[in-house]
């Protein structure tokens, strides 16, 4: 598991990767339109990583203390997709940098699916 190390007044801060991935998880979920995140698709990386963590559901990338997240959705029936993908995009940015202290540099989101047996009111579109 790769940490994030960033000096503080007293000594080292360590955030993990897992904490970041489940601050934005939960961040995303309470975004109207989002119907669940779902896992990533496989590559050799995720292949040999037999978790059932929250780091399947998004990809942490930390690089010079910048913060680059992937998300991976699946949608509500009549959902806006350029709306919910834009509230997905600020909710997580806005949670995780309020809660590390972190620069977010990025947040993608890839829509892998609809999920019809949840329809979205016409009051939270």
């Amino acid at each position: 598991m790769d940490n994030q190390r960033a000096s503080a007044p007293s000594g080292n801060l360590v955030i993990s990767e897992e904490v970041i991935a489940s601050i934005a998880v939960n961040a995303a979920k309470d975004v109207e339109g989002v119907a669940s995140l779902v896992p990533r698709p496989a590559n050799v990386r995720t292949a040999l990583h037999f978790g059932e963590g929250v780091q399947r559901l998004v990809n942490i990338a930390v690089a010079d203390n910048e913060i680059r997240i992937h998300l991976y959705l699946r949608l509500k029936s009549g959902a806006k997709l350029p709306f919910v993908c834009d509230r997905v995009q600020s909710r997580v940015k806005d949670a995780v940098q309020s809660m590390t202290g972190r620069i977010v540099s990025r947040v993608d989101v890839s829509v892998l699916g609809i999920d019809f047996s949840q329809k979205m009111d016409h009051q939270e579109q």
